[in-house]
């Protein structure tokens, strides 16, 4: 709370925090500075040293002398900083058990945190020890590559993919239906057998739509199929494909075309004896317009099987290929998969709950205790300074001190470490650590 007028001629009495705060923060780092010794100075206090041999050393590389120059003085100013520093942390200290709770909230949020990431782990590990899922998953990742290499290879884009549909089966079944609809009757009148016209009606509507099939994609996949780029043998097998879908276009042709036309001749005959409106009534017909009309009406079936073939297939097949082998890898892959994604939803679930509630807790905690949050982060800080700055005085103090305790040992004086004479100073140890001894 800020100094400020108020009602009449008082004014606000200031909070003793924020005094306490002012006056630690106005003991500046900068008086380190005042520690640093000119050489000259440490240079005598270390020619008086040496004078009295033995000299000893101990393990962090003090001598008496060192400690009674460098060191003393910077104790004397931490210990100055700490009555200062404590002032602070007495009237801080009804507002630290608030701040401690305010942290313990957090470290609580953070194990929440950690314990379901273990948890969502050891999953994943018990997951990853079931040899049927890393084997759907090599798969899986097998095929993943494959498709990418054929997909970059085709431009990134989308494969066609409609051949692999239930719906194109669907479309090729019309086209059968339509070829039973073309041919029934014409089977009916040669047989004169529902069941046998209704036999060879399905046969031939089964080669017909085989045929638009083998026509259709052959025609869309040539490039791919029979370019030179092509594996021999599997030339061979498209080869093999086109003749049966031609053969099996010939047989429906042929039947329907040659069905149709004793049909027709058996027509012609019948109507050759008596009839009831008289010798002078009959029906014209023509055989060959009759056959010609069939065979159109079988190749315009054919020809719309070979347009719905064309367009449900991909113009490279490898690259259908690869995406069906993928997308069938995915699926097995899933099924397993999905049982350890149900686990991890679980968990996740359980934790999400302990997570808002402890993350709202420690919300309004930190917020009740941000302003003096916030001094206390300020005195962090600039206590690190001060500290910072003592040890760097020290540090510079001892090495010039070291530096002349050598020159007094080339002048002739004994250096002795532990009782026995040593040629050269323990390792100095100047470091962090040191700002223990110094406060103690």
């Amino acid at each position: 709370m800020a100094f400020g007028p108020t009602s009449g001629n008082k004014t606000a009495k200031a909070d003793p925090l924020e005094e306490a705060f002012h006056a630690a923060m106005g003991f500046s780092p900068s008086r380190a500075r005042g520690l640093v010794r000119p050489p000259e100075l440490l240079a005598r206090a270390a020619e008086a040293e040496a004078a009295h041999p033995p000299v000893e050393a101990d393990a962090r590389g003090f001598t008496p002398g060192m400690r009674i120059a460098v060191l003393e003085p910077a104790r004397t100013l931490l210990s100055e900083w700490g009555h200062q520093r404590a002032a602070f942390d007495a009237r801080l200290g009804p507002h630290k058990a608030d701040i401690e709770s305010a942290d313990r909230l957090q470290a609580e949020h953070a194990t929440i945190i950690r314990r379901r990431d273990d948890d969502l782990a050891q999953i994943e590990r018990e997951t990853e020890q079931d040899h049927r899922y890393r084997e759907r998953l090599d798969a899986f990742e097998k095929a993943d590559a494959r498709f990418r290499r054929y997909s970059e290879a085709n431009g990134n884009r989308n494969a066609v993919m409609l051949a692999r549909n239930p719906l194109y089966f669907v479309a090729l079944f019309c086209v059968g239906v339509t070829e039973w609809l073309i041919n029934y009757t014409t089977f009916f009148l040669f047989f004169g057998v529902p069941a046998i016209a209704a036999g060879t009606t399905i046969i031939l509507a089964v080669l017909l739509a085989f045929a638009s099939h083998g026509h259709g994609s052959i025609l869309k996949q040539w490039t791919h199929r029979f370019g030179h780029h092509a594996e021999r043998i599997k030339r061979i097998a498209d080869w093999r494909l086109l003749v049966l879908a031609t053969l099996a276009l010939f047989v429906v042709l042929g039947a329907a075309g040659g069905s149709r036309y004793i049909a027709a001749l058996h027509v012609m005959r019948a109507q050759a004896g008596p009839n009831i409106l008289g010798s002078d009534v009959m029906v014209q017909t023509n055989p060959g317009i009759d056959v010609m009309l069939s065979l159109l009406a079988n190749l315009g079936a054919w020809l719309v099987g070979i347009f719905f073939a064309y367009v449900s297939h991909d113009i490279d097949p490898e690259f259908m290929e690869a995406t069906a082998q993928r997308q069938s890898a995915w699926r097995k892959f899933h099924r397993l998969r999905r049982v350890a994604d149900a686990r991890i939803r679980q968990t996740e679930a359980r934790h999400a709950k302990e997570l808002r509630e402890t993350e709202i807790a420690a919300r309004s905690r930190q917020d009740a205790v941000a302003p003096h949050r916030a001094l206390l982060d300020q005195i962090e800080a600039h206590d690190q300074a001060i500290r910072d700055a003592v040890v760097s005085a020290v540090r510079g103090n001892a090495e010039h001190y070291r530096a002349a305790l050598a020159t007094q040992r080339a002048a002739g004086n004994a250096l002795v470490a532990g009782g026995a004479v040593s040629a050269a100073l323990p390792a100095l140890a100047v470091d962090r650590t040191l700002l223990h001894e110094l406060e103690h």
